[in-house]
């Protein structure tokens, strides 16, 4: 009577130790399974992704370089900005003086905002240039996330004195953009680790909405920064009629680079030795002449 009673209790833990001893060996098995079909579909993807990475021949620089070069002497179109303050500017109220453009995207997290520091050397020769001889635009081409408000925290993040004048930080819409990078050969891509990879130029336009010139990299001596934007301003500047474009030739060949403060004087020194070279070759002219008919006269005297 009593094993009738023990024995359901007995049967039931039977089955509870078979099903514990059987239970880690199905989940071994099936943990199994699960890693091997892992690695099967990672090998299926892979077999199918690693065609299509082969072919992706990521950003060319040589491609890129030889696209900016061959932009040299293009005409831009005449784009519409919307600048961080929220003014709309056209590149057409910038003809009559050279531009220089400054290509970013703002989520950039080293290039961008060290090439747009160096940039701000530019301020050095408004002394030496005139202080409304240029202008430059800083352009967001990230057209999805660079909008006016970001341009503005840009500038906040890289710490620019905004007190320079005619100078504008703006955002634009997908085909300036687009127009505006094919005009200035400026070439950038998507990048596979997020963010884009772009060639670092900065574009001098000149007075007639040309492109005149690019320097290469994020990092430059003043000189080959303020280099070509002297020689725009003089070209213009000493065209003029009359007078002022002598005036103007003249302050061209005065206007020399300091390499101690890392930016352009202007110094007469050279055509005041050149004056004063003239005034002592006149007066040695004279004396001699003077002693001349000097000692003429005193020959006409003895004779007499």
């Amino acid at each position: 009577m009593k094993l009738k009673i023990m024995h359901p209790r007995f049967l039931a833990l039977i089955l509870v130790v078979f099903i514990s001893a059987t239970k880690p060996s199905s989940a071994h098995d099936g943990d199994a399974s699960g890693v091997t079909l892992y690695k099967n579909t990672v090998s299926a993807a892979k077999l199918h992704v690693q065609p299509e990475r082969s072919d992706f021949q990521g950003f060319d620089q040589k491609e890129a370089f030889k696209t900016s070069q061959d932009a040299i002497g293009n005409q831009l179109g005449d784009y519409t900005f919307l600048s961080s303050s929220g003014r709309v500017l056209r590149l057409s109220d910038y003809r009559g003086k050279p531009l220089v453009i400054d290509m970013i995207y703002t989520h950039c997290p080293f290039v961008c905002e060290i090439k747009t520091r160096n940039l701000d050397a530019l301020k050095l020769s408004r002394e030496a240039f005139g202080n409304d001889s240029f202008a430059v635009l800083t352009i967001g081409f990230d057209t999805a996330n660079d909008t006016p408000e970001a341009m503005g925290n840009f500038i906040k993040r890289i710490r620019m004195d905004t007190k320079l004048s005619n100078w504008e930080f703006v955002s634009a819409d997908a085909d300036t953009i687009k127009n505006l990078s094919k005009d200035l050969g400026f070439v950038f891509a998507p990048s596979p680790n997020g963010g884009f990879d772009h060639i670092t130029q900065t574009t001098f336009i000149d007075g007639r909405g040309r492109v005149y010139q690019h320097v290469y990299g994020e990092e430059f001596d003043n000189k080959t920064l303020l280099e070509p934007l002297k020689n725009m301003i003089y070209n213009i500047k000493a065209n003029e009629p009359g007078f002022a474009g002598l005036s103007n030739k003249v302050r061209f060949f005065c206007t020399v680079y300091d390499a101690q403060t890392g930016k352009y004087n202007i110094d007469y020194s050279y055509f005041y030795g050149i004056g004063f070279g003239i005034l002592i070759s006149l007066f040695i002219t004279w004396w001699i002449v003077s002693e001349y008919h000097r000692g003429h006269k005193q020959r006409k005297l003895h004779d007499a």
